[in-house]
């Protein structure tokens, strides 16, 4: 077996931390903290700059400084699945614009598909599971996959990313039609899940990328998409209710 990246380590999983919610929803509401940021301002610091100190000095506690990784995979087959990690980065470089990658050739889209569906196999969250999607994903060839696993994405904005934090953290949701999975990159926010989302949440189907014009969907929108689920579960895990 063999350390791999979730997501891969190219798109930001360098040195994942871990954030304590409850403490970042005080921070938001804090007054001395609004008007730190306002003097700060004032002082001719960009916001961008004042929200990464607040946040490195006072919500971040280092968990994996190396990137965070799973003892998942053969090193044959992490070896095998390193080109299609070479594939995403080009989806990733661009953000995903559909000018962008309507100029990739399909094979590469197939590969940027396959490297989003390869990556789920190492969430400790779904090591139990059974995926449908092995095969497609082993077959470097492939274009047909017909099984009921779907993975729907967002591009991340303010709406899915309280001040501004992109956090990568990965879970897994059970509703009465079935799961939800949930990985993400500094860029985009993935679920993989075997029933129909959910019609309230919009999201594009990762499939849609192999069409000529593809709609990309940016940001989790008012409901907070399945999403604002996963960091409600995370902040309550770390709430103490003794």
């Amino acid at each position: 077996m063999s350390e791999e990246h979730y997501p891969a380590r190219n798109t930001g999983n360098e040195d994942v931390v871990a954030v304590d919610l409850a403490k970042m929803l005080d921070t938001l509401i804090s007054e001395s903290v609004h008007s730190e940021i306002r003097q700060r301002l004032n002082n001719g610091q960009t916001f961008e700059n004042i929200v990464g100190d607040i946040f490195d000095s006072r919500l971040a506690t280092p968990l994996f400084p190396k990137g965070r990784t799973a003892r998942t995979l053969c090193r044959k087959c992490n070896t095998f699945l390193g080109k299609y990690d070479k594939a995403y980065l080009k989806f990733f470089n661009v953000c995903g614009d559909p000018k962008a990658v309507n100029g990739f050739q399909q094979h590469t889209k197939y590969l940027i598909i396959k490297a989003i569906y390869a990556k789920f196999l190492s969430l400790p969250s779904a090591q139990n599971e059974v995926f449908d999607f092995l095969e497609f994903i082993r077959d470097v060839n492939s274009t047909v996959y017909n099984g009921k696993w779907r993975v729907y994405f967002v591009k991340r904005d303010y709406s899915s990313d309280i001040l501004g934090i992109k956090g990568i953290g990965t879970g897994k949701l059970t509703f009465d039609e079935g799961v939800v999975y949930e990985m993400s990159d500094n860029k985009f926010i993935y679920n993989l899940m075997n029933f129909p989302k959910h019609s309230c949440f919009e999201m594009t189907d990762l499939f849609d990328i192999l069409q000529k014009k593809y709609r990309l969907i940016e940001g989790v929108g008012e409901n907070g998409g399945y999403h604002a689920q996963f960091l409600m579960n995370s902040l309550f895990s770390q709430m103490d209710f003794g």
